[in-house]
């Protein structure tokens, strides 16, 4: 029997606000194959909208142990992390010359929380390892490093029943995101309301950016194979094609690296932005 299970999503995707059609019901297809593989453990390769990780923004982290923080309408509690087993990780990828970040404690934001749930039902219904990368606060590593990071991690856990996730994307453009990293930490209150603030200047100023979907359909080709030649061409001119959050799909292409199988994808849509679910 395969040990091994991924999955990829678009977060939010469950929200009332978010659209009730195919990637809704995908997600729920993917929770039922979730439930069938019974992980023993969830290795999650997730982002942070610049709430998490505030003075220090490390490019991959191994996070030790993690909270919720409940933005978004997300979960709020604490993750069933095993530490010991994320600082093993950590000295093995050490080993291996990656230059990986250790968090011993990180409040996370639904970059990890929705789909958590969406997949698992509780972010505690599993034993949880948070691998952070970093996808909002450039610059981000290349997907070819991103592929390297997941392919190490799935040869660490080559003898044992693990579910490998990653969230976020696929092609949106968010204009909060567009000035560079300060380190400032707000409230969620004082971020929501200047999140408001940029986005209505954005539209008077007429710079939002409108997409294609040919990104989202360049990726999910390449994650589609087990060939790695795309991994250079898909990040070039990132913010033009797919808009600044594209990025979010760095989580993805260690997800799939990780778990060494093509992708399928179980839905795709695509309005100002894209949002999908993939499985292998």
């Amino acid at each position: 029997m395969n040990n091994r299970l991924t999955v990829c999503a678009s977060h939010l995707i469950t929200l009332p606000s978010a659209p009730f059609g195919p990637v809704r019901e995908a997600i729920g297809a993917a929770r039922d194959a979730v439930a069938a593989f019974d992980p023993e453990l969830v290795v999650f390769f997730g982002t942070d909208h610049r709430r998490a990780f505030r003075s220090v923004v490390p490019t991959f982290a191994v996070v030790l142990e993690a909270t919720a923080q409940g933005d978004v309408a997300g979960p709020v509690g604490s993750y069933d992390v095993p530490s010991a087993l994320g600082r093993a990780l950590v000295a093995d990828l050490v080993a291996h010359e990656f230059d990986i970040a250790t968090a011993y404690s990180a409040a996370l934001d639904h970059a990890f929380g929705h789909t958590t749930r969406d997949l698992l039902g509780a972010i505690d219904a599993k034993p949880v390892l948070p691998v952070f990368v970093n996808c909002a606060s450039p610059p981000h590593a290349t997907f070819r490093r991103a592929a390297s990071l997941g392919r190490r991690v799935g040869e660490f856990f080559a003898d044992r029943r693990v579910l490998y996730v990653g969230s976020g994307g696929l092609a949106h453009d968010l204009p909060g995101f567009r000035e560079p990293e300060t380190g400032v930490v707000l409230t969620e209150e004082e971020r929501q309301a200047w999140i408001r603030s940029v986005n209505e200047k954005a539209r008077s100023e007429g710079t939002l950016r409108e997409l294609v979907r040919t990104w989202d359909e360049a990726f999910l080709t390449g994650v589609g194979g087990t060939s790695w030649e795309w991994l250079d061409s898909i990040g070039t001119d990132l913010v033009e094609r797919g808009g600044n959050g594209a990025a979010e799909c760095l989580t993805w292409t260690a997800a799939w690296a990780a778990g060494g199988q093509p992708l399928r994808t179980l839905a795709h849509e695509f309005d100002t932005g894209g949002r999908a679910v993939a499985i292998s």
